[in-house]
C-alpha cells in the first residue's frame, strides 16, 4: 500500500530524477535488458516492468504513457530529449522549466 502511495505521489520529473538513479541510462531502446534504461523504460520500470522485451505490450508501457499524457508530455518530446544525450537529472529539468503540469502528480 505504501509503495502504491509513493507512485501515486510521484511526478514525471521526480521519478526520473529519484528512480532513475537506480539504472545506466542508454540510448535507443527503452532497455539493454539488465541495468540500462531509456527515459521511458525508467518511467516504465517505475510502474513494474522488468527490463524484458515484452514491454511493447506490458501493462507499464500503458502506465508510463498514461503518466505522461496526464502530465502533458509527449513521449517523442522524452525520447528525444533521451536520445540527444540529456541525463535524467537535465530531461526533469528540462519538463519542470517547460512543461508547468509535469508537476502534476502521475
Amino acid at each position: 500500500m505504501t509503495q502504491q502511495l509513493l507512485k501515486q505521489a510521484m511526478t514525471v520529473s521526480q521519478i526520473l530524477r529519484i528512480y532513475g538513479k537506480r539504472f545506466r541510462q542508454i540510448q535507443k531502446k527503452y532497455s539493454d535488458g539488465h541495468t540500462g534504461r531509456c527515459a521511458i523504460g525508467v518511467i516504465m520500470s517505475y510502474y513494474g516492468w522488468d527490463g524484458k522485451e515484452s514491454a511493447l505490450e506490458s501493462s507499464e508501457l500503458l502506465a508510463a504513457l498514461f503518466a505522461l499524457r496526464y502530465a502533458g508530455i509527449g513521449t517523442d518530446l522524452i525520447i528525444h530529449l533521451n536520445d540527444s544525450g540529456m541525463a535524467f537529472d537535465e530531461i526533469a529539468d528540462y519538463l519542470d522549466q517547460n512543461h508547468e503540469s509535469a508537476n502534476s502528480k502521475s
